[in-house]
């Protein structure tokens, strides 16, 4: 369990601003029914706590031009070299997520991308990374879910078990 000490109020702020992504200190307040000197407080404690930081608008892929959205797995060599890899894998251009994995594939990667060139541009320097071994990469046909925000995707028994400590 994480290191921090949230209540129902807490949890009712941070669905709120996970919600409606910007944070307006009187609108919380008002919509919640909490006052604004508590907003303001438990806003500086979520950003001690890393919880909460900046604010981020969330751009649509497809309208800035990036129509394909690839899923990559990869296979590499294991070891203390990882990192690199990942970070190599990391700083390729169009890439927006690498995770390292447990299991027969080391690291998946997602990509929003501007078209078939750029889908070349892509796996070619996949492969020429050093420590990449195999890759496998999709394309998304259709997105059913693509939601960044946080807590919005859960329903209130697993948010309150978050709040209980369960």
């Amino acid at each position: 369990m994480a290191d921090v000490n949230l209540d129902e109020k807490d949890f009712k702020i941070l669905r709120w601003l996970d919600r409606e992504g910007d944070i307006d200190v009187d609108e919380v307040s008002d919509e919640l029914g909490i006052s604004t000197s508590t907003v303001y407080y438990r806003l500086d404690k979520y950003r001690k706590q890393g919880i909460l930081s900046g604010t981020v608008s969330k751009l649509d892929a497809k309208k800035l031009g990036l129509e394909l959205t690839a899923i990559t797995q990869i296979r590499s060599d294991y070891g203390p070299g990882y990192e690199e890899i990942g970070n190599d894998l990391r700083d390729i251009s169009g890439v927006q997520t690498v995770y390292f994995m447990l299991g027969d594939k080391s690291f998946t990667i997602i990509a929003h991308l501007r078209d078939h060139d750029h889908l070349q541009d892509y796996i070619d320097d996949i492969i020429h990374t050093e420590g990449v071994e195999h890759s496998s990469t999709q394309v998304v046909l259709e997105t059913f879910k693509d939601e960044s925000r946080l807590l919005i995707n859960y329903d209130d028994d697993d948010l309150q078990e978050l709040i209980e400590g369960e």
